[in-house]
């Protein structure tokens, strides 16, 4: 364990100094004072704080003043537009509605970098080579899997089997207790219905609309929830306590827990590693970094902007916990040796979906929340009204 984390400490030093060394172009020459206001959500891994900090001490003239926002996915879109910026970072899902509402202007991205397709297609502006928000870090679902034995072989299970075979072995967030929670829920039954149905969600986000098809596809969840057959939380946060206080077996959550949970549970003694597998079809997630309408500093947002999402950031934030959005990360000789799961998360983002890329996915959001939750734990029946209340938020 302490090789393996040395190693990592080392990459640490070796990517800040390429960074360094690489940002000497942004460094702009005016000497006119701005501050840069940036908002985004929290940052538990200070990957990101880290990346700020790079751009403050390069750019003393234009610096970043971070604002972040403590809350939920489906609170910050409300905070966001109640506070004044001249960059957000966005959560993917709310980048339709802030395009539609014009709060955001299109920009040219201009780093050398090569954008996993799916990471692409959740950024650029329909019908232009221009994005509405250039990728900060993507994120996709995954299944942890706790192992005790590292000769054990055979190829990683998928999410169906696991929900078929264990015995409350496995923990997601497969629960909700109001707004705070609703958004991990709704992935996860996402990803509960694509493991049984791959047509139920389509590579642009293309929802099922027939009645049948989501009864069949969610049955096998409720089933398990019904026989106790798995662990079900409400928000990630909850989930990992679960999984390492009970050291299950098994659990659904994002990549960017796995460095401390990893070290963690590699001091346990029943505990030989932590492994990361697909899920296989996950729900892709993550940040992108957009420039606000109403920024009197537009021209420097974006010269910010392209540092921040730079191929050397990505791999700065890869060694933070964070899924890089393009390419150069997942082959970097150096990251790959430290970081080998890197490989698992490239390979789910390149098989993921998103959710429905809509202005009033949160509407839909929410309907969906509601429906299926009362499916799986009271036992109300889907019927037509489900089918009609989410297609007409997607209209």
């Amino acid at each position: 364990m302490t090789e393996l984390y040395s190693r990592r400490s080392f990459l640490a030093g070796v990517l800040t100094a390429g960074m360094l060394s690489a940002s000497a172009s942004y460094l702009l020459t005016r000497r006119e004072e701005v501050t840069l206001t940036l908002v985004t959500g929290g940052d538990r891994t200070g990957g990101r704080r880290l990346l700020v900090q790079m751009w403050n001490d390069l750019n003393p003239y234009v610096k970043i003043e971070p604002i972040e926002v403590n809350s939920s996915t489906r609170d910050q879109y409300e905070k966001f537009i109640s506070s004044h910026a001249d960059t957000f970072n966005l959560d993917v899902i709310h980048i339709p509605k802030f395009a539609a509402e014009k709060r955001i202007v299109p920009i040219t991205p201009r780093n050398d970098i090569s954008l996993l397709a799916p990471v692409r297609r959740l950024n650029v502006r329909e019908g232009s080579d221009d994005f509405w928000a250039v990728p900060f870090n993507t994120d996709v679902g995954v299944l942890y899997r706790r192992v005790t034995d590292k000769a054990e072989a055979g190829p990683d299970p998928t999410l169906a089997q696991v929900m078929t075979t264990s015995s409350r072995s496995f923990v997601g967030q497969l629960d909700t207790v109001g707004s705070q929670t609703d958004e991990a829920f709704v992935v996860n039954v996402l990803e509960q219905a694509l493991a049984q149905d791959e047509a139920i969600l389509d590579e642009s986000g293309q929802l099922s609309f027939s009645l049948g098809q989501w009864r069949s596809a969610l049955e096998p969840l409720a089933a398990a929830i019904r026989g106790r057959r798995v662990g079900a939380e409400a928000g990630e946060d909850d989930t990992n306590r679960t999984f390492q206080r009970n050291s299950l077996r098994y659990m659904r959550n994002w990549p960017v827990y796995f460095p401390a949970i990893d070290r963690a549970e590699r001091t346990k003694p029943a505990t030989d590693e932590i492994r990361l597998g697909r899920v296989p079809i996950g729900i892709i997630g993550g940040q992108s970094l957009a420039v606000s309408a109403e920024s009197d500093h537009q021209d420097e947002a974006v010269e910010a902007i392209h540092f921040l999402t730079d191929a050397h950031a990505q791999l700065l934030l890869a060694k933070h916990g964070f899924a890089p959005t393009g390419l150069d990360a997942y082959i970097d000789p150096v990251v790959t040796e430290t970081l080998p799961h890197l490989k698992v998360i490239r390979n789910g983002v390149e098989s993921s979906r998103p959710r429905p890329m809509h202005r009033d996915y949160a509407a839909f959001a929410e309907s969906f929340a509601g429906h299926t939750h009362r499916f799986l734990y009271d036992g109300e029946q889907l019927t037509q009204q489900f089918i009609q209340d989410i297609q007409g938020h997607l209209r």
